[in-house]
């Protein structure tokens, strides 16, 4: 090709890069050609094409050797640099694709945290996936509930029985033992093991939720089973907030076994004698997600096994 000549109106094709590359390290077709695993002549075509859409040679050829010109060798510093821009995109891209990379937004119920399946299940799925971004709040459930609904949020974890909106699933991931909270002033707070029935008389204190949720629901029905209905006063915002309120005297609370690793001043735990009441720890996402690293998550959420954790 003449020097100077105007430029091709071809398309310069990733290939045309790659094919030059080898050719300017190898500085031989044959080499080049058998290092690329394509035939001789198809790359020596590959290259005047390049040529060319370039408009200028980019090898100087005789018989017996083939040099790279100075527009090639200037050619050659920005093609490599493209190639592995390129090959760095296609990378972060597919990495994205497969939920390796990206941003998760979590919200969680206080009680996830000290029960040990928050850092437990975050700590395990950061392992898999370490460059993936965690941004983790403590939240009320029915906001959780919310701002998934809303996109807001990507994982959730609450704390069932709860109405879920529409598109929104949850897995189990830990079952533990409701116990109670009393004021070590209460009658019972000496004794191991309690009967609920012995509590007919009592205020019972339970978290913010509407009837039929959570621990509303779990007390309401463990208190029936045991032939009263509860009578309910204040509510508090979450278990630590309740044991302080049980602790000055406000009242008797069902928590979750896990709530034993917060110790207040004037609070006794006991256990509900009887067969135990269990408390379910779930996580919720949507169920037609379209982020690949909240699907990852969701996807290491269900291969866990739901536990029940010992009193």
């Amino acid at each position: 090709m003449a020097p100077g000549r105007r430029p091709s109106s071809a398309t310069l094709e990733l290939r045309h890069l790659r094919y030059f590359l080898a050719t300017a390290d190898e500085l031989n077709y044959g080499r080049a050609a058998e290092r690329l695993q394509i035939a001789q002549p198809g790359l020596s075509q590959q290259i005047m094409n390049l040529e060319e859409i370039v408009g200028t040679p980019l090898f100087d050829r005789t018989r017996r050797s083939v040099k790279l010109t100075l527009a090639g060798e200037l050619f050659a510093e920005e093609a490599r640099k493209a190639v592995q821009q390129t090959e760095a995109a296609l990378l972060v891209a597919r990495r994205a694709g497969r939920g390796e990379i990206g941003r998760i937004a979590i919200g969680y119920v206080s009680s996830a945290a000290y029960s040990g399946a928050l850092t437990t299940m975050v700590g395990q799925f950061r392992q898999a996936y370490p460059e993936v971004e965690l941004d983790i709040s403590e939240m009320e459930m029915m906001q959780q509930l919310g701002q998934l609904d809303q996109g807001k949020l990507d994982i959730g974890f609450i704390r069932p029985p709860v109405p879920l909106p529409l598109g929104i699933v949850s897995t189990p991931i830990l079952f533990e033992e409701i116990i109670l909270a009393l004021p070590e002033s209460h009658p019972f707070a000496g004794q191991e093991r309690v009967p609920l029935s012995a509590l007919n008389g009592d205020v019972f204190i339970m978290p913010r939720h509407p009837a039929g949720v959570s621990f509303h629901e779990h007390t309401t029905s463990a208190c029936r089973a045991a032939g009263f209905f509860p009578r309910l006063g204040p509510q508090g915002r979450d278990f630590v907030t309740i044991a302080s309120m049980v602790a000055v005297g406000l009242g008797v609370a069902l928590v979750p076994q896990s709530l034993r690793s917060i110790q207040v001043p004037g609070l006794r735990y006991r256990a509900i004698a009887g067969e135990p009441v269990l408390a379910e720890l779930a996580v919720a996402y949507r169920r037609n997600e379209p982020s690949p690293v909240a699907r990852a998550f969701a996807a290491h959420a269900r291969k866990s096994t739901p536990v029940s954790k010992p009193v």
